[in-house]
């Protein structure tokens, strides 16, 4: 079986420094993986490139078997894709209500006015925030404004979804509460997940898998139980070690 995503010899700078070095990454559908590694080194710019949003100087990502970047031309954009991805910032639209910000992640579908309203209104249950169709985000708190940035996420109806830190500034009761909610929609949709974090918590609860990133390439990957403790003691520190003992 083919993976979902595949990236080859990756190349990318940023100014003198080189981010990714010849970078390769398969990831299988409904595999969910964590990709890790120290600031800098390159994780959100690897998610970028796979969603479509950063050009690679050098290499190529495919999506199911199918070229979707190859170097810096983009063969086929973000929306095309079956991807989604979820940013730190959230980058709700202010003037648009909470149903307004999810009908933008259907712009691309050409779906009628009847199948985008279902659609809305479908992943607005899902994410368990309907009656917040009309809200504007400045009136929502930080949990309800994570669960509106995924109902948007989540309405292409991707095969893969990429979370590039996106709980970071949320309390931990509200934290906890969002990634159950992402949890719960995985099992239920079917998704594949990549999930960039500095949080061990976060890892254990989401992913099943993890992937380093060192040195522009990936430096070690399996399963949680399987990784070497070596390895991410001398990449992460202690924090995930503990993880990986207690996995």
């Amino acid at each position: 079986m083919r993976p979902l995503v595949t990236c080859r010899n990756l190349v990318w700078h940023s100014g003198d420094h080189q981010v990714l070095d010849r970078l390769d990454l398969d990831l299988e559908g409904g595999e969910s993986l964590a990709l890790l590694g120290s600031s800098g080194s390159g994780k959100s710019t690897l998610l970028r490139i796979i969603a479509g949003l950063e050009m690679p100087e050098r290499g190529e990502v495919l999506v199911d078997g199918q070229l979707v970047t190859q170097g810096a031309r983009l063969v086929v954009p973000p929306h095309r894709r079956q991807l989604a991805m979820l940013f730190q910032d959230l980058a709700l639209w202010p003037n648009l209500t909470a149903a307004g910000n999810v009908a933008l992640g259907l712009a691309g579908l050409r779906l009628s006015r009847r199948e985008t309203r279902t659609r809305i209104g479908d992943m607005l249950a899902w994410c368990d925030i309907p009656e917040l169709a009309n809200r504007l985000p400045g009136t929502l708190s930080g949990g309800q404004q994570q669960r509106v940035a995924l109902a948007r996420a989540l309405s292409m109806r991707p095969r893969l979804l990429l979370l590039d830190e996106p709980f970071g500034g949320l309390d931990l009761v509200t934290k906890n509460s969002v990634i159950h909610e992402v949890a719960k929609l995985k099992r239920e949709l079917s998704f594949a997940l990549v999930l960039v974090t500095h949080d061990p918590a976060e890892v254990r609860s989401l992913c099943d898998s993890l992937a380093v990133l060192d040195a522009g390439r990936i430096a070690d990957r399996g399963r949680l139980d399987d990784l070497s403790a070596a390895t991410l003691r001398s990449t992460l520190g202690q924090a995930f070690t503990k993880l990986l003992a207690h996995s």
